[in-house]
Formats: C-alpha cells, structure tokens, sequence
C-alpha cells in the first residue's frame, strides 16, 4: 500500500523555520532502502499536483512537537528529494 502521509524528523532551528511558514520544504538524501523515498517518487511520476499526501514533521528535540501539512511539489535533483509543502496546516 502506498503511503498517503510521511513522517520526518527535523532538528532545530530548521523545525522552528518550517512550521512557522518561514521555510516551508526540506531536502533530503535519497534512500531507496527507505520505503518512504520509493512512494515519493511514485507520487512525483503519477502527475499527482497539491493535495491528497501529506508530510508530517517532528521535532527531533522534543518528539511531543509535529505539524503536518499537504504536499504541494516532490523535486527530484541530483540524489537529493525536495519536498514542498503549503503553509497552512492540513
């Protein structure tokens, strides 16, 4: 089943940045052994635009503390997966 919400960890300041909308994307390297990297790009080669998956981050420094937001763009460079999501919350 393909996934439909995806969870990462970010570290502070960045997690700061991204929920309060001054960043709202975060790059990663790809790994294919991650399960959550082969749905992304599934989502990026069906054509998928804006709404219907989500992204969830947590603070690495206090697990309690996430947002989640929809999807807006999937950008694929490189060996590195940028991730866009809308400012509001989802």
């Amino acid at each position: 089943m393909i996934k439909e919400v995806f969870e990462f960890k970010s570290q502070q300041p960045f997690y700061d940045k991204e929920k309060y909308g001054l960043k709202n994307n975060t790059v990663r390297h790809i790994d294919l052994n991650d399960r959550r990297y082969l749905d992304l790009i599934y989502w990026s080669r069906i054509g998928w635009r804006n709404g219907g998956i989500k992204i969830k981050i947590v603070c690495a420094d206090d697990m309690k503390d996430f947002f989640t937001r929809d999807i807006r763009d999937i950008s694929i460079y490189n060996n590195l997966m940028i991730i866009t999501w809308n400012i509001k919350e989802a």
